[in-house]
């Protein structure tokens, strides 16, 4: 009876050290609802994972956790990490939702786009926004311009007018302002115009955010590869992880 406790006792000092020498009371594991999602590890080193994963790397010390999904918000944190003592993160990412796209949208042009990951139309709405405020702010001092002249020549010809000029100086005046007049209209409709088109450029953006907003195409993952059709515009997205 004493000789076999003894050898369970033996038998089980060397499974402690045996699992100890491995790591494996260790590892840093991650799941994410809904899965599927990119991690990554920035420290010292710089690891990735599809979740769910576990990863059994010797990693010490501080890291930044990034976990990315197509249509959800990204998560960020910061974990210490010690291969000595198991750590889990179970994290439940939020979804992209066309309210905060319109909402991003109606402040800048383009920002909702930026938000749902279409870049392409992110960058026309920035180019559309900024060439609009642009060519407000030259009409606009074009119409200042011409309206100063305008009222200068008005100035002008009510003094004259006051000072019982002869017709001849007064039908002179006369055409003057009328012709001052008519470009300071003419800049006034153009920059009525840039108004138009920046507030057009601001509500077709807003406009796209809300009717236009991309959804999530399905994923899956079988044994550590994860398979994300049509999850961008235009992209076929494959992504593998192996745990070590």
């Amino acid at each position: 009876m004493l000789k076999r406790t003894l050898t369970m006792a033996a038998l089980a000092l060397m499974l402690a050290v045996t699992k100890s020498a491995h790591g494996t009371d260790g590892g840093f594991a991650i799941t994410s609802s809904p899965p599927g999602a990119e991690v990554t590890l920035e420290g010292e080193a710089v690891v990735v994972g599809i979740t769910p994963t576990t990863f059994l790397h010797p990693l010490v010390g501080d890291y930044r956790v990034t976990v990315r999904k197509y249509g959800f918000e990204n998560y960020r944190s910061r974990v210490i990490l010690d291969p000595a003592k198991p750590l889990a993160l179970d994290i439940r990412l939020t979804p992209k939702t066309r309210l905060k796209s319109a909402v991003r949208s109606l402040f800048i042009p383009g920002w909702g786009q930026r938000y749902t990951e279409q870049k392409t139309k992110s960058f026309v709405f920035n180019l559309l926004a900024a060439g609009s405020v642009a060519a407000f702010l030259l009409a606009d001092e074009e119409f200042r311009y011409r309206r100063d002249l305008f009222d200068d020549v008005k100035r002008v010809y009510d003094s004259s007018a006051s000072a019982g000029a002869g017709y001849e100086r007064m039908q002179q005046l006369h055409t003057e302002l009328t012709a001052k007049q008519k470009k300071a209209y003419d800049a006034e409709s153009t920059r009525r115009a840039t108004i138009g088109a920046a507030i057009g450029v601001w509500g077709l953006s807003v406009l796209d955010a809300l009717f236009f907003f991309p959804s999530e195409h399905g994923t899956f993952s079988v044994g550590g590869l994860s398979v994300e059709p049509n999850a961008k515009p235009g992209v076929f997205g494959l992504q593998m992880t192996r745990r070590f």
